[in-house]
């Protein structure tokens, strides 16, 4: 029985799609469409372009690529960064794929394949590998300024030497355990709010009965719990070198709540403060809470200052 081929095609794992010379899309596999969540009608007869628009120079390198597949050069691309339109929402992708050069019954008839494999996830968890060395070196760096502000913070709610070393030893104790988190394994059942306790132990309780935590619960991933942990640990850092956690006034409210897509978005807000010129609006705590963050989670990031409150809200994708 000969090997019916166009069953290879759409039974195929390997995500895979046919351009004409033009450009158009003549055919899509089921593994293809899911992986770009688009169907059929969305892509035959339509220029990859329309389908997918990129800019100037986005579109001249694959212009490059496409015409040196159909001149016989197989090419391969890897780990490139893709932006998808799904369910109306852009999302961020990146694919490792190779094209190669397919005859038509006519010899004069060319057409492009691409074999595609989605690798964000393999990204992700190299960017959150390499997030996690740059933010142990940004909390070596902090680290003394973080330890003399718990001190200060311990001296002031004791009456005693003994109060004090029994007080800052524990907070200290705590501060080596949120540490250890950062390389360690979370644990399955990691939720927003188990995380953020985690985080806020370390600080008095002065401090912590200043803040005002409150959301649904929201079950994290591995992922997920490590970037909300360093997330976490960067505001409530800078809140005690510069917030209402240092200025011994001031509240901070922390609230979540669920997205109708499933996601979550989180507010940290501090308010009844200085704003001090001093913290950091340009260091690598900015790039982790506005950039790096964000892309593990597949959300969003934005801050909001004023004269006397500071906000933060992350969504979760």
């Amino acid at each position: 029985m000969p090997l019916d081929y166009k069953a290879v095609f759409v039974q195929s794992p390997a995500p895979c799609m046919i351009l004409n010379r033009q450009l158009g899309f003549v055919a899509a596999n089921p593994a293809y469409l899911a992986m770009v969540g688009k169907s059929e009608e969305d892509l035959i007869g339509n220029q990859v372009f329309e389908v997918f628009p990129e800019n100037s120079d986005r579109i001249e390198h694959m212009l490059t690529v496409f015409e040196e597949t159909f001149a016989g050069k197989p090419i391969t691309f890897t780990e490139m960064p893709f932006r998808i339109n799904v369910d109306g929402k852009m999302k961020q992708y990146w694919w490792t794929a190779r094209h190669a050069v397919l005859t038509g019954k006519n010899s004069d008839e060319k057409y492009l394949i691409q074999y595609s494999e989605n690798v964000s996830e393999a990204v992700k968890a190299r960017q959150m590998r390499n997030a996690q060395m740059g933010e142990l070196q940004h909390r070596v760096g902090n680290i003394f300024s973080i330890v003399s502000a718990i001190a200060r913070q311990t001296g002031r709610a004791s009456d005693n030497i003994a109060q004090f070393l029994s007080t800052f030893e524990a907070r200290i104790g705590a501060l080596v355990r949120v540490n250890r988190q950062l390389t360690g394994v979370s644990a399955p059942d990691e939720t927003i709010a188990s995380v953020i306790e985690q985080q806020m132990v370390v600080h008095s309780d002065e401090a912590r009965n200043r803040m005002k935590i409150d959301g649904p619960d929201y079950p994290l991933s591995m992922l997920q719990s490590q970037a909300i942990s360093m997330a976490i640990h960067e505001l409530a850092t800078n809140s005690l070198k510069y917030g209402v956690i240092s200025q011994n006034k001031g509240e901070i409210s922390l609230h979540w709540e669920n997205l109708p897509n499933g996601g979550c978005r989180l507010e940290w807000q501090e308010v009844g403060i200085v704003v001090k010129q001093q913290a950091e609006n340009s260091g690598y705590g900015t790039l982790l809470l506005t950039s790096i963050i964000p892309s593990q989670l597949g959300g969003t990031a934005a801050f909001e200052f004023g004269d006397e409150f500071f906000r933060y809200r992350l969504e979760i994708d």
